[in-house]
């Protein structure tokens, strides 16, 4: 937490809510209440039912009784679980059952959770659950009493009111966006808030400019991450225009430049890419947010601002990041992955990312961010580049260049190199991926080019270098005889083999965190050699059999 909460919680700032000098200002009567747009999940209601609250990545119960004291010690988790996202599995199931057990979960919130808690009244938290309460507020509302609706209303209100005033301590990125969205939401629904409402508009406006880069991705450059970012700004959208509302240019703008990206980070099951710490999504969530956004055309390609490059042919779906980690406080949670791709086959993953460790403990964090976890090559144990104590990558770190070329036959290859290795080896990474027009046939290249500041060969000296390529777990892999390729077998039968040159292959272990609520084992290919005194060069190549 950030040290103005300290502050307030050192100075006795928590307080009881209907203690709380907003308590006495009478709830207006709601103006307006948007609609949630996004279908919820029958068979997580019913977990919901049994008491059984499963959040990032992680499982609390508490049959028959308020879960809101459970994990007091895993912030993400209470977020989660205070955030009320939750509340819309409740409507898709329906029915007086479900709405009476939503609406006894809301009423013990407010009974029990008034204390302004440094988590569960943190900003982001605080703008998700109103949000969520206003979205959600015809289903709770529906048949119920009046001591009930006046207990929503007034505590609609009161976070309202404090959230305006803690706005300034949410952080940079989906935290403060939550935090303005629920600010947006209150003006909406609360009557007399015109003004207001119009000041949150252009904050969100503002604050969209910075966090939505040129071609439609999101700033940390994580896939899910600029699902859920759009997913919002649908919601948004519907709900102005449910409230007669004009929709600005700004966001019909800039829904339209997020799809097309979005998209091209799609792999063939339709779930997305594993990079800067996303997970694959539901494929079906994924599609529903699409449709939902109303906007025609294809995939992006060359998505030259975010660092993706997108390569199809036949079957085949190779996924390629191609820029560097953000820089400053913006890559605290983007990975090192130097040039790493994915790779897909019809509905079937092949070549993988490792995952993400969000919502894990540190080590797993750090595991996942390394370079070690992508399907790339790295020097030592070395990252691509370095990660620093405060979690970012510094204020300038080295360059991706990236070209993209296609032949008159349906070719296409990328050219890549950074020199994210040059300052501690004197080496330049060079990489080139090539997917033939059948899509039957992946090729590549990694070079390591020894150039001193000026350009200058310097002999870098031998250093273990590595190239990984981690599989599937669906993927059955077994090396051939005498270590000369791979033969890989895809969910569907379908037969690959892998080979390569300039390095030996062996066969590891690796894990797989493409979805927050497990972990599963899997393999991956290595190639290993030493750095030579000019150029080391390894091919490889994935070729259908």
């Amino acid at each position: 937490m950030n040290d103005s909460w300290r502050r307030l919680k050192n100075a006795g700032y928590r307080t009881r809510l209907y203690r709380y000098s907003l308590e006495r200002r009478q709830a207006e009567r709601l103006a307006f209440l948007p609609q949630d747009p996004w279908p919820g999940d029958l068979e997580q209601a019913n977990e919901l039912f049994r008491g059984r609250y499963r959040f990032a990545g992680r499982e609390a119960s508490a049959p028959n009784q308020p879960p809101w004291r459970l994990r007091p010690e895993d912030p993400e988790w209470l977020s989660e679980l205070h955030s009320f996202e939750w509340l819309r599995h409740f409507e898709a199931a329906g029915g007086d059952t479900a709405r009476s057990q939503a609406r006894r979960l809301v009423r013990s919130w407010i009974d029990l959770c008034g204390d302004i808690d440094l988590i569960t009244w943190a900003p982001g938290t605080m703008g998700r659950r109103l949000t969520s309460w206003l979205g959600h507020g015809h289903f709770l509302l529906k048949g119920g009493d009046e001591a009930f609706a006046d207990a929503y209303l007034a505590s609609i209100t009161v976070q309202w009111q404090h959230l305006q005033r803690t706005l300034g301590d949410a952080d940079f990125g989906s935290d403060q966006f939550s935090a303005v969205l629920g600010l947006v939401y209150g003006a909406m629904s609360l009557s007399n808030n015109d003004s207001a409402l119009e000041k949150y508009l252009q904050q969100i406006e503002t604050l969209i400019s910075t966090l939505i880069l040129s071609d439609g991705g999101y700033f940390s450059r994580a896939p899910s991450d600029s699902h859920r970012a759009l997913r919002r700004m649908i919601a948004l959208r519907d709900g102005m225009e449910q409230r007669g509302m004009p929709i600005p240019g700004w966001l019909l703008d800039t829904i339209a430049i997020m799809v097309p990206q979005l998209r091209g980070l799609r792999h063939g099951d339709g779930g997305l890419a594993l990079f800067n710490g996303g997970f694959e999504e539901d494929s079906g969530k994924v599609d529903i947010t699409l449709e939902k956004a109303g906007v025609k055309g294809k995939a992006l390609l060359s998505a030259t601002q975010s660092g993706f490059q997108r390569l199809t042919a036949g079957r085949a779906i190779l996924l390629a990041e191609t820029g560097a980690p953000p820089r400053g406080v913006s890559g605290r949670n983007a990975h090192s992955g130097g040039g790493a791709f994915e790779l897909s086959i019809g509905k079937h993953r092949l070549v993988v990312n490792c995952g993400s460790g969000r919502y894990r403990n540190q080590d797993w964090r750090e595991a996942a961010r390394a370079t070690a976890a992508h399907s790339t090559l790295h020097i030592g144990n070395a990252n691509a580049w370095p990660i620093f104590p405060d979690g970012g990558f510094g204020t300038d770190p080295a360059r991706l260049h990236c070209r993209r070329h296609e032949d008159e036959f349906g070719n296409v290859w990328l050219e890549l190199h950074h020199g994210g290795y040059l300052e501690r080896f004197g080496l330049i990474h060079r990489r080139r991926l090539y997917l033939a027009a059948t899509g039957a046939d992946i090729r590549g290249e990694d070079c390591l080019e020894a150039k001193g500041p000026e350009g200058i060969a310097t002999g870098a000296g031998a250093h273990p270098v590595v190239v990984r390529f981690h599989l599937h777990p669906d993927v059955q892999a077994s090396a051939l005889h005498g270590g000369s390729a791979v033969l890989l077998r895809l969910a569907d039968g379908q037969g690959w083999r892998f080979r390569a040159s300039g390095a030996e292959i062996t066969m590891a272990d690796s894990i797989y965190m493409g979805k927050s609520d497990r972990i599963r084992r899997g393999q991956q290919i290595v190639l290993s050699t030493t750095t030579s005194p000019e150029n080391t060069q390894i091919k490889w190549a994935f070729q259908q059999v």
